[in-house]
């Protein structure tokens, strides 16, 4: 028992030491955890087009025309919250290099405007439907973390900018039939900037703040549409390493 008490303080005594040893510093294992407020803009758009013709009979002629449709979905909503994990390994008290996991979830409006053109004149119709929906976000990718001010006394230490990588899936499902159709999904490819800033409250762990904007890429979606996505975050860190 005796034995056993001292290889436990032994332990407890070499760990404090080695964490004593590079206290506020970036080295080793990394994780941090954030969570905030985040606004997300999305919109697709589609259109088709065809080349027509009737008979007219005052003129006993054809009349030739185009008929088109153009239809613009939208989801642009305040999100809350957004949250992400980051896990991997800080190196030299300057870079982290992680792999990133993130999601959100909402409910808001979805909208759709439908424009016709169908008349030999060329007249033009509207119609707009909203519904509310949910909205889900998730995806997995790599990224760094750079801190590039080094002296411990500086007022900006703890200052960070960053870059990620990931695949983004996204659902849209309405409560009702928004145009012809309930659903919306996608595969995206995010690339993320951040920046940010840190205060150490401990010898491994810091509280912090950081910003980011998220550019989507389009893998596959589930119709013809040409969608176009933005993410917006302000995130609350928890880092650890």
């Amino acid at each position: 028992m005796k034995t056993l008490l001292r290889m436990g303080l032994c332990a407890a005594l070499l760990s404090s030491v080695a964490f004593a040893r590079n206290p506020h510093e970036h080295r080793g294992f990394y994780f941090s955890a954030g969570i905030g407020p985040a606004y997300h803009s999305f919109s697709a758009s589609s259109s088709s087009s065809s080349y027509r013709y009737r008979w007219n009979e005052y003129t006993a002629e054809y009349d030739y025309f185009w008929e088109s449709e153009k239809e613009e979905n939208s989801y642009n909503a305040f999100v809350f919250p957004a949250i992400d994990f980051r896990f991997g390994k800080s190196i030299g008290n300057l870079i982290a290099l992680y792999s990133t996991f993130d999601f959100m979830f909402d409910t808001d409006n979805w909208e759709c405007l439908r424009e016709e053109q169908s008349d030999v004149y060329g007249k033009t119709s509207e119609k707009a439907d909203s519904e509310n929906s949910i909205m889900f976000s998730g995806g997995a990718g790599l990224g760094f973390e750079v801190y590039p001010f080094l002296n411990p006394n500086s007022v900006m230490r703890g200052f960070h900018i960053g870059e990620s990588t990931s695949v983004n899936g996204m659902l849209l499902d309405a409560v009702g039939d928004v145009g012809d159709r309930s659903e919306w999904g996608g595969v995206f490819v995010a690339n993320r900037i951040n920046v940010g800033m840190d205060w150490w409250v401990s010898d491994t762990w810091s509280l912090g703040v950081e910003f980011s904007y998220t550019y989507f890429g389009v893998i596959e979606v589930d119709s013809d549409d040409d969608p176009d996505r933005h993410l917006f975050r302000l995130m609350f860190r928890f880092t650890r390493g």
